[in-house]
């Protein structure tokens, strides 16, 4: 019995455990590479939790299109307290999902090593969904892996530089699947202060910001260490998970910056989807193919301009970009009800090659052609 439960209150992940149990489609075994999962608005951690996207992907999966998730890692203490069940043994499938992690082994050895076990017992398709260019699946794990069976997932626009990045094995298939499609709007927020908040660190990131700290309009969320460089900086406390929505509403606007990763990559990154989603409009530098629904800023200046503009156009710029988000979100390429369709077939189409393939064959004989 969950705590829910006992004190006579409704489940937060009530949507889950009405929809998964009655669905009767494909099943999906779920699992992060290395560590918990969590699914509920009472999260802990400041980052890496990846709740939101997490929501969206299984609600897409289970709402829209009808399979069954397995959920194959253990749960955070917020999301078991809810009564949501895992399997700590590897489970049958029809596709094996496989959530980005955590990649240092001297910290995530043993969550790896039982995800290799499970890749080895599983015989159908694998997806290794990643949202983070810094960490990649660990390839070497798996010396004798038939790669063709793998499709990895990435939320970025330009799949043929995430496969370099990411250092994809011959043989696997790279996508782009935008990963906030699902994620729940807030409505807009004017703000409380008229300044653009950034959350997050430096990291990569220098070039912009030796030029946008230069402005008092510009609020840093952070660890003050990974800031020391930046003089003069007040470094607020960064939101708990479960707070980062309320924190955003707080400000004017969101700054998105990136490093040339990610925008060699197009990646959508996170804290600019985030921030949009809580209801404030975003500001970024161009040249990120993945964030050019952003509002274009170039300096310290710009950044004072976007702040101090009046709430009701700052509405307009958010439901412009709230407009653009909804509709690359809504068809991915592909979307998800085709992306996931063309996993499932995976045997069909091998088959429909091999017919392809015989009759090509015979043509070419019938005709002696070479």
């Amino acid at each position: 019995m969950s705590l829910h439960e006992f004190l006579g209150e409704e489940r937060l992940l009530e949507w889950y455990y009405t929809r998964n149990s009655s669905n009767t489609g494909q099943t999906i075994g779920y699992r992060r590479v290395s560590g918990k999962i969590g699914l509920t608005n009472k999260e802990n951690g400041i980052r890496g939790a990846w709740v939101e996207k997490r929501v969206a992907l299984f609600k897409n999966l289970m709402i829209l299109n009808g399979y069954r998730i397995i959920p194959l890692s253990e749960a955070t203490d917020a999301t078991k307290d809810d009564g949501f069940e895992t399997f700590s043994e590897y489970q049958p499938c029809d596709v094996l999902m496989l959530e980005f992690g955590g990649t240092n082994l001297q910290f995530y050895q043993k969550y790896w090593d039982k995800t290799v076990e499970m890749i080895k017992a599983h015989k159908g398709r694998v997806i290794f969904l990643n949202d983070d260019p810094d960490l990649p699946f660990l390839w070497e794990l798996l010396p004798d892996e038939d790669w063709s069976r793998w499709t990895i997932a990435a939320n970025a626009v330009n799949s043929d530089v995430v496969a370099e990045i990411l250092k994809c094995p011959k043989g696997s298939t790279t996508v782009d699947l935008p990963m906030s499609s699902g994620m729940e709007f807030l409505e807009f927020s004017p703000g409380k202060v008229s300044q653009v908040v950034y959350i997050g660190r430096p990291n990569g990131r220098s070039k912009y910001f030796k030029e946008y700290t230069k402005s008092r309009h510009l609020a840093i969320s952070g660890k003050e260490a990974e800031w020391e460089d930046y003089s003069g900086l007040t470094i607020l406390e960064n939101p708990q998970q479960r707070d980062r929505r309320n924190c955003y509403r707080n400000f004017a606007g969101c700054l998105a910056v990136y490093d040339d990763k990610h925008k060699r990559a197009g990646w959508r990154t996170g804290r600019a989807y985030h921030a949009l989603y809580a209801g404030i409009p975003v500001c970024a530098p161009e040249g990120n193919a993945g964030l050019g629904w952003c509002f274009p800023i170039e300096g310290a200046a710009s950044i004072e301009k976007f702040a101090n503009m009046p709430s009701e156009v700052r509405q307009k710029i958010w439901e412009k970009q709230k407009s653009i988000v909804e509709k690359t979100s809504f068809n991915p390429r592909p979307s998800f009800q085709y992306f996931f369709l063309f996993l499932f077939n995976f045997q069909i189409r091998k088959r429909l090659r091999k017919l392809f393939f015989n009759v090509h064959k015979i043509f070419f004989s019938i005709f002696d052609l070479k």
